[in-house]
C-alpha cells in the first residue's frame, strides 16, 4: 500500500476550534498515512512555497456553503502549482453533492469521512479506489461515480482522540487557550427545518443510529490527554444536545468531578430540561447552559422551523437551569422567512424575559438541503436555481425589501444590546436607515460579544496577553470567529 502525503487545507485559523480536521488527521495517521495542515490565507505566496516543497498527493477541505467560493479559489490557485487530488468534505459537499461538478473538485466525501477517508487513501490510484464509500469521484473519462455512504461508526470509542497537535501547532491562540471543546457524541435526533439533521437521517436511513455518545471512560481519558499537554480550565461541550441518555448523564454526573473537576458548558434544547436534568448538569460541575430559542413567535418555531415548543416551556425550562445556578447562553436568528419586525422584537424580549444571561444572534441563511430553503424559494424569498450564500453575521440574501433588510441587520448587530438594555429598542429604527452607521455597528456588537460571553458565560480566564492577541480577528473577520 502507497503511504501518501496529505495536506489539509484551511483559509485562516480563527480562535474557536475546528474539531473536523484534526479528527480527520488522527484517522489518517492511524493508517499509516503522512499529514500536513497549511493554513493558507495568512501568506499566500509563501504558502504555495510551502505546498511545493510538501508536494502532496492529496489536498482535503473540510468546507460550509457560505465558504465554497473562497475554497474553490484557493483549490485552483494551489493545483495551478503541484500535481495532485482534491477531495472536498464538510456539510456543503455533503447536502449538496454537485460540487463534484465544479472543474477544480476531483472527488467529495459525503458524511462521516473516519474510515471512508482512510480506505480512499489506501485504494488511492487503483481501480478500488472508485469504490470508496461515500465519496463521488471525477474519473478521467469524465464520468461521475458516486458511492453510497458506508454505516455509520457506532462504537465512537474505536476511533482515535482528535489530532489537536495539527491545529495547536500552527495557532498559538488556541493552544493556550484554558477554554478548549470536546465533543461527548454525534449526532441530534431532532429535525429542524434550517439544520441539515434531517437530510442527514434520511442519508444514513438504515446505516445505523445517528445519535451516539463516547463512553465516560473514553471521554474522561480525552480530556486528560489534553490537559497533560495543554491548558485547560473550561471545557466547551459542544454537541448539539448534551446528555440526551439519562443513563450516561447520570454516570458522566458521577465521574466527571472526580476524574475532571472543571466546570463546563454544554447545549441543551429546552424542551429537554427537566428539574432533574438541570439538577445533574449542576452536581457534574456545569457553569453554563446554551439554548437556542431561535424565535420568540411560536408559529414560527412551530410552522417555519419545526420546533414545537411554547414560550411558556421555554421560561420553564431556564427557570430550573437558573434555579440551579447555571449560566444561561440564548442563542437566536433573525430574517426568518415570514418573520416581521415585531416578530423580531418578540424574540429579543424572549430572551430577557427568560432571563439569558446572555443573548447571541445570526442571520438565518439558507443552507442546501434542508426544508426551510425549498420553503423560501416556494414564498419567492429566493430565486429557484439560485444558491447563495453569507456568513450568518453579515447580511441576508433573502429577497427582502432593503429597509426590511436593513431592519435585520441592525436588529442582528444590536441584539444582546436590547436584551440587557430595553432602552436600545427605541434607537434601531432610526439607526437602520444610515447605512453610513453600519461599520461602526459592527465593531459595537464584536466589542459587545466578545467582552461579555467570556464575562458571563465561559469561567475559564484567558491570560490579558492571549486576549489581545484575539481582538483584532474578533472584531475584523467576517464570520467572527
Amino acid at each position: 500500500m502507497q503511504k501518501l502525503r496529505v495536506l489539509f487545507v484551511i483559509d485562516k485559523i480563527g480562535f474557536l476550534e475546528i474539531l473536523s480536521i484534526p479528527t480527520l488527521s488522527a484517522a489518517t495517521k492511524r493508517a499509516g498515512h503522512q499529514v500536513e495542515l497549511i493554513e493558507f490565507g495568512r501568506n499566500e505566496s509563501k504558502t504555495l512555497r510551502e505546498v511545493m516543497t510538501y508536494a502532496p498527493h492529496v489536498v482535503a477541505y473540510s468546507i460550509c456553503s457560505n465558504e465554497t467560493d473562497r475554497y474553490l479559489d484557493i483549490n485552483s490557485r494551489i493545483k495551478s502549482r503541484v500535481s495532485c487530488f482534491s477531495v472536498f468534505g464538510g456539510s456543503h459537499p455533503t447536502f449538496f453533492p454537485d460540487l463534484i461538478r465544479r472543474d477544480e473538485v476531483d472527488a467529495i466525501c459525503r458524511g462521516e469521512g473516519d474510515r471512508a477517508f482512510p480506505y480512499f487513501l489506501d485504494q488511492f490510484a487503483t481501480n478500488g479506489m472508485q469504490d470508496a464509500p461515500n465519496f463521488s469521484i471525477k474519473l478521467p473519462s469524465g464520468e461521475i461515480r458516486e458511492n453510497p455512504p458506508q454505516r455509520l461508526v457506532e462504537d465512537l470509542d474505536e476511533l482515535p482522540f482528535p489530532d489537536r497537535d495539527l491545529v495547536y501547532s500552527k495557532n498559538h491562540f488556541l493552544a493556550a487557550s484554558p477554554i478548549k471543546s470536546f465533543f461527548a457524541g454525534r449526532g441530534c435526533p431532532f429535525k429542524c427545518t434550517y439544520c441539515f439533521n434531517h437530510a442527514y437521517h434520511e442519508l444514513y436511513r438504515d446505516k445505523g443510529h445517528v445519535v451516539r455518545t463516547k463512553s465516560v471512560a473514553y471521554l474522561v481519558e480525552e480530556l486528560t490527554s489534553v490537559s497533560n499537554k495543554y491548558p485547560l480550565g473550561f471545557v466547551k461541550f459542544q454537541d448539539d444536545v448534551f446528555g440526551i441518555k439519562r443513563s450516561w448523564l447520570e454516570e458522566f454526573t458521577e465521574t466527571y468531578p472526580k476524574k475532571i473537576g472543571l466546570p463546563f458548558m454544554c447545549y441543551a434544547r429546552p424542551n429537554m430540561v427537566t428539574p432533574g436534568y438541570a439538577r445533574c448538569l449542576k452536581q457534574a460541575g456545569c457553569y453554563s447552559v446554551c439554548m437556542a430559542i431561535e424565535s420568540g413567535n411560536e408559529t414560527i418555531r412551530r410552522d417555519v422551523l419545526h420546533r414545537n415548543m411554547t414560550d411558556q416551556r421555554i421560561i420553564e425550562a431556564s427557570s430550573y437551569l437558573k434555579k440551579e445556578g447555571i449560566r444561561l447562553y440564548m442563542i437566536n436568528m433573525v430574517g426568518l422567512p415570514t418573520e416581521t419586525e415585531e416578530d423580531m422584537i418578540g424574540t429579543v424580549n424572549l430572551n430577557r424575559n427568560a432571563g439569558a444571561d446572555f443573548s447571541d444572534a445570526s442571520i438565518f441563511q439558507p443552507y442546501p438541503g434542508t426544508h426551510i430553503t425549498q420553503k423560501c424559494k416556494d414564498i419567492g424569498l429566493l430565486d429557484e436555481g439560485k444558491e447563495s450564500f453569507e456568513s450568518q453575521f453579515t447580511t441576508s440574501v433573502l429577497n427582502f425589501p432593503p429597509e426590511f433588510k436593513a431592519k435585520v441587520e441592525t436588529i442582528h448587530r444590536l441584539f444582546s444590546i436590547m436584551v440587557d438594555h430595553p432602552w436600545v429598542q427605541t434607537l434601531y429604527p432610526a439607526l437602520s436607515k444610515h447605512s453610513a452607521l453600519k461599520p461602526l455597528l459592527n465593531l459595537i456588537y464584536r466589542f459587545y460579544y466578545g467582552v461579555n460571553l467570556h464575562r458571563r458565560i465561559y469561567a475559564g480566564k484567558i491570560p490579558i496577553s492571549l486576549r489581545l492577541r484575539g481582538v483584532l480577528p474578533l472584531l475584523f473577520s467576517r464570520n467572527r470567529t
